[in-house]
């Protein structure tokens, strides 16, 4: 090691300059204060950017929970409910192996049962319906008979309607001769063949009350079918 003194006077110096440069020492000195502040500094970096991806990363996943759920649920029409169950009902006069076995309407939903000998032939029917349509089904069998039921959404009339209004309006249906009708003030009864229970719930669609009562359709042994509407509470 040694010292290049460019300021004093040439020749052998009697004592130390404190005028000199040494090159090995300053270099020395300059590279231990380099290294730890470059490995710092890309310390640094990394974890900046690893908090940059962990915040994107959590965005776009909030982002997506956000639109699965804010995703608006596909809706039926009400004409095409109706149209259903009353196919089923005109289906159940002919067909031995597929029919209505009840069908209720309620606020949100209407629950559509079907019956059938084979189960193969539920397996048929089910073929147009996909729960992801919002149209869930189950099969299920029951003292050896096999069913299927159907729940189709619905939007009922929350402010309801007056009986007074479905006696009238059966007064002004044509009907067979086999029909019974029975009322209270809360209840309208209708028994009578398939025919009449169609006709009625056309007139009821037809003058703005089939979503303003909870009603049911059931396909009794007999072969007769039973429809029973009730007032919705208040």
């Amino acid at each position: 090691m040694f010292d290049l003194n460019f300021v004093a006077e040439p020749g052998i110096q009697i004592e130390s300059s404190e005028s000199s440069w040494s090159f090995l020492h300053k270099r020395k000195k300059n590279a231990l204060k380099d290294v730890p502040e470059t490995v710092s500094t890309k310390s640094q970096n990394t974890k900046s950017g690893w908090k940059y991806y962990a915040v994107w990363a959590f965005a776009l996943v909030t982002i997506a929970l956000i639109g699965i759920y804010m995703k608006p649920q596909p809706k039926v029409s009400p004409d095409m409910v109706l149209n259903q169950v009353i196919d089923l009902i005109v289906e159940s006069d002919y067909m031995k192996d597929l029919q209505l076995a009840d069908a209720h309407f309620d606020m949100d939903n209407v629950r559509v049962t079907i019956s059938a000998g084979e189960l193969n032939s539920l397996h048929n029917f089910t073929r147009g319906y996909r729960k992801e349509d919002n149209i869930p089904y189950e099969i299920f069998r029951r003292n050896e008979t096999n069913y299927v039921s159907l729940k189709f959404p619905w939007e009922g009339d929350k402010k309801g309607g007056d009986i007074e209004a479905l006696k009238s309006l059966a007064a002004n249906t044509v009907f067979s001769n086999k029909i019974n009708i029975n009322f209270t003030d809360n209840e309208f009864e209708l028994y009578g063949r398939s025919t009449d229970i169609i006709s009625y719930l056309l007139q009821m669609a037809d003058n703005g009350l089939i979503q303003k009562f909870t009603l049911s359709v059931h396909h009794l042994e007999s072969g007769r079918f039973y429809l029973k509407v009730l007032a919705k509470k208040a």
